[in-house]
Formats: C-alpha cells, structure tokens, sequence
C-alpha cells in the first residue's frame, strides 16, 4: 500500500516533534487524535506530523508563558550547538 504525502509539508516523527515541543511522543499522538495538528498516519506504528507546524505552536506557547499567560515552565525547546 503506497500512501501519498501531501507536497510542501516540512514532516517529522513524533519523536522529534516532541523534542520541538517539549513534551512526550504520546501527547503529540493526543494533539493529533484531537484534530489540534495536521497528521497522516502512515502506518500502524508511523505517525508524521508538520515539524513546522510543531514549531509554531511551541513558539506561541513560550511567548505566552514568558508573557505570564500559561502556567508552567518555559519549554526549552532545541538545544543550540
């Protein structure tokens, strides 16, 4: 079964999505279920997602908790080389 990808779409797993987002494979799993994040399920075990989109959300996340807006802590995101 092939599955056809949506052109111009930046995708990653939910591994590195979570990493992006700061939080668990399984929450980025829940985003998805709920419709919160664009996903194609490419196989049983595959899960992509829009690695841009996962950064977008994880930039407006931060400025609302530096804004004072969100509880908890500021995520911390990529680690800078």
């Amino acid at each position: 079964m092939a599955v056809q990808l949506p052109p111009k779409r930046n995708l990653c797993g939910t591994a590195e999505a979570a990493e992006l987002y700061g939080c668990s494979q399984r929450h980025i799993r829940t985003m998805a279920d709920r419709g919160e994040i664009w996903s194609e399920k490419v196989s049983e075990r595959v899960l992509l997602v829009d690695a841009d989109e996962i950064e977008r959300l994880a930039r407006e996340k931060g400025e609302l908790r530096k804004a004072g807006k969100l509880c908890g802590r500021r995520p911390t995101g990529r680690k800078s080389a």
